[in-house]
């Protein structure tokens, strides 16, 4: 266990996460290998960032979605496991020794993650062995056998925000991994913190025109294209009359249905997720 952190490399995605992106990685020991990929072209922030002597910065050069990004990471570390943590999520060197004291004895790991809190970063002293088998986890911190996951190429570049993970753990647990969760292992999580607080509402309409999109996509791939659509047209006749209601009374709220309506149109016609606020 003495030069553990040889095995580890930390990465993270990041997008104009300055504010919290500092903090996330002052909590961590400065021994491990950290790689930071940043959803845009920004020099300064690299600059800023390989300050850290533990520290590299790759920048995408646009925002190019959280699994793309991930995955352009991913592919130039060759260390038996990635640790993968949000910017806002607040892990310590305690919960990364768990993680590896536990996930390094399971041969076919997939993922292993702590449960996510909105109160305290904490290891339960009761059962704090405990693993439970699951069928998908959060992707706010991950442990991730990068051996046993090479072959998948981790995230489907399709999705742009929502639903990657749980397509990942679905395709890990299709070649035989395993996805387990700490119960007794608890991450502070703030979630929606990564960016500005100034950007909030364009934040909240790229979240909807995602979600939606990946909601189809997600079930048109396993389940067929009528699947998805009867699955999903509830949603997208309620967005439409709620975008006609609240053109006259909720400008904002009309935006964010606008756009929810036009995620799941962009989707039944089968094209990109292209939409960036």
């Amino acid at each position: 266990m003495k030069n553990f952190h040889k095995n580890i490399e930390i990465l993270t995605v990041t997008y104009k996460s300055d504010h919290i992106i500092n903090k996330c990685l002052n909590n961590i020991n400065k021994k491990f290998k950290v790689t930071v990929v940043e959803n845009s072209g920004r020099l300064k922030f690299k600059k800023e960032i390989e300050k850290r002597k533990n520290a590299k910065c790759i920048l995408t050069g646009s925002n190019l979605g959280f699994g793309k990004a991930f995955n352009i990471g991913a592919k130039k570390i060759k260390r038996k496991f990635i640790l993968h943590i949000n910017p806002d999520a607040f892990i310590n060197n305690d919960i990364i020794k768990k993680l590896y004291l536990i996930g390094s004895k399971i041969e076919n790991l997939g993922i292993l993650s702590p449960t996510e809190t909105i109160k305290k970063t904490k290891i339960m002293k009761i059962n704090n062995h405990k693993i439970i088998e699951v069928e998908q986890v959060k992707g706010f911190v991950m442990f991730i056998n990068n051996y046993n996951c090479k072959s998948t190429k981790y995230f489907d570049e399709n999705f742009f925000l929502y639903l990657e993970e749980i397509d990942l753990c679905r395709r890990l647990k299709n070649i035989g991994l395993k996805i387990y969760k700490l119960p007794n292992v608890y991450v502070k999580h703030l979630g929606g913190k990564s960016h500005l607080q100034m950007n909030n509402y364009k934040m909240e309409i790229q979240r909807n025109w995602h979600y939606l999109w990946s909601l189809f996509y997600f079930n048109k791939k396993y389940n067929g294209y009528l699947f998805a659509f009867l699955f999903t047209f509830r949603k997208f006749i309620s967005s439409f009359i709620k975008l006609i209601l609240f053109y006259f009374i909720d400008k904002k709220k009309h935006e964010v249905y606008k756009h929810r309506f036009l995620g799941l149109l962009k989707s039944y016609l089968c094209l990109k997720a292209n939409f960036r606020a």
